[in-house]
């Protein structure tokens, strides 16, 4: 924009102010038509009065295709650039020529001494052919800030440069960019050296069962490990940020805040047993150890954490307790049980005495009987057997119970046993004659007496014989 000479511009304030107002309401832009519309000024005047903010550097103005937009001023006077920026700078124009420079720019990208209007591919560094770089100071000639990390090799040395892109309007109303550097050396030598700390920290805590927790000064949580995550429920890119201590009950809370204040850097750790509330909101217990991270003597950088669930660990200490406070009680209480056991089996022991007594005298009976008596189960196999049927049919006893009713009885048939068997009434006595075989197979004649006996749920066929002898 031509200004005359000896012409001054004296804009009226309320309108200026009014531009600046309804401009600020706007985040995509404005057209001078649509300005003076919503203002209800004069089209001619809003585009005098828009001319002069822009020189100003009130506002800003961009070209989309044959409209002229205007923002809000995003840029930063010339003038103000010494009180806003580091001491390594300088200013480009539209074009990205040099125009400004101070002494420790001149120094960092080798200058030449006259800046005046120096285009950019008249810069000795390497830099100014970087792509990337040029689109950066594009941008910020255009309106937009912008930040870029690079490195630079100066007398075989590497330099880490934090370069920083600032939209500015000179005095002539004209934009460009003004672009600072910092050297970030010391300070990206240390950030590697921290990662690589970091990386080596992650790799030892994730592989342990352990719960690791690293947390800032104020305890917000910066890394966790696998095994705290599950016991959480919740995925490691949502753990930074969260409160370390919210999951423990308040009173415990207070507690452990009051423990972590005591602690210091190299110093000893707290360890803590503490009432902790579990995902599904039932009650548990959970062990920490806290130390405090940080230089000896200098202000604490942040906490480490390791815990680890005791909640089964307690039950059985609650249950040991318990058992140590009843044992006299319980001793007691099973010395009495087992004098009454003891008097118990003692009777028991005697019922069995007896009842073997008796046994004793029923077997001796059983094998003196005069009769052959013989047990038989469903099957047709032998029992039980006395000491008559033995030398009566000339087995041994082990023999004879390898014999069944058909050896014994040969008129017995299978059909006829089945019949037998059809409806057996137990203490029904029948008395028949009938037949019996010896070992050596010689028959002979019985006078039988058979019956059905119960004994334990289950039914035996006894048969008690007595030989016939001829007259």
């Amino acid at each position: 924009m031509k200004i005359r000479k000896g012409w001054k511009m004296k804009p009226k304030i309320e309108e200026t102010e009014k531009i600046r107002n309804l401009l600020q309401k706007s985040s995509k832009g404005m057209t001078i038509t649509e300005i003076s519309t919503s203002l209800a000024m004069h089209r001619n005047t809003t585009a005098k009065y828009l001319d002069m903010l822009v020189v100003t550097g009130e506002i800003d103005r961009k070209r989309m295709g044959p409209a002229k937009v205007y923002f809000p001023s995003r840029r930063v006077p010339v003038q103000a650039l010494p009180l806003v920026t580091p001491p390594t700078c300088l200013c480009l124009t539209s074009r990205l020529e040099v125009t400004e420079a101070t002494p420790e720019a001149v120094q960092l990208l080798n200058l030449p001494g006259e800046t005046k209007y120096t285009p950019y591919t008249a810069v000795p560094t390497p830099l100014f052919r970087d792509e990337a770089f040029l689109t950066k100071c594009h941008n910020a000639v255009a309106g937009t800030p912008g930040e870029y990390h690079t490195a630079i090799t100066q007398n075989r040395q590497k330099t880490d440069l934090a370069i920083r892109f600032i939209p500015i309007v000179f005095t002539s109303g004209t934009t460009g960019c003004a672009v600072t550097f910092i050297n970030i050396t010391g300070k990206a030598a240390a950030e590697k050296e921290l990662n690589t700390w970091k990386e080596r920290y992650t790799a030892l805590s994730e592989d342990v069962t352990e719960w690791v927790v690293s947390t800032s000064p104020a305890m917000t949580i910066e890394y966790a490990n696998e095994a705290f995550c599950r016991h959480v429920g919740r995925p490691a890119n949502h753990m930074p940020g969260i409160r370390f201590m919210p999951a423990f009950r308040p009173d415990e809370r207070r507690h452990l805040d009051s423990l972590v204040a005591s602690l210091q850097p190299a110093g000893s750790p707290v360890r803590e047993d503490i009432h902790a509330i579990r995902r599904d909101g039932s009650p548990g217990w959970e062990t920490w150890t806290i130390r405090a991270i940080g230089e000896v003597g200098g202000p604490i950088t942040g906490y480490h954490a390791t815990g680890h669930d005791i909640t089964a660990l307690k039950h059985y200490e609650e249950q040991v307790l318990q058992y140590h406070q009843n044992l006299e009680e319980n001793i007691h209480k099973r010395t009495a049980e087992m004098q009454q056991a003891n008097q118990a089996l003692m009777t028991v022991l005697a019922e069995k005495e007896d009842l073997e007594q008796e046994l004793l005298f029923t077997r001796q009976a059983f094998d003196q009987a005069s009769d052959s008596i013989l047990l038989f189960s469903r099957d047709g196999s032998i029992c039980q057997t006395n000491r008559t049927a033995e030398e009566l049919m000339g087995y041994s006893r082990e023999e004879l119970a390898e014999c069944t009713i058909y050896d014994v009885n040969p008129s017995i048939t299978q059909e006829k046993w089945d019949t037998m068997w059809n409806k057996p009434e137990p203490g029904r006595k029948e008395r028949t004659i009938s037949v019996h075989r010896r070992r050596d197979g010689t028959i002979f004649d019985v006078d039988l007496s058979r019956t059905f006996v119960k004994a334990d749920e289950e039914m035996y066929f006894c048969s008690i014989a007595r030989e016939i002898k001829s007259k």
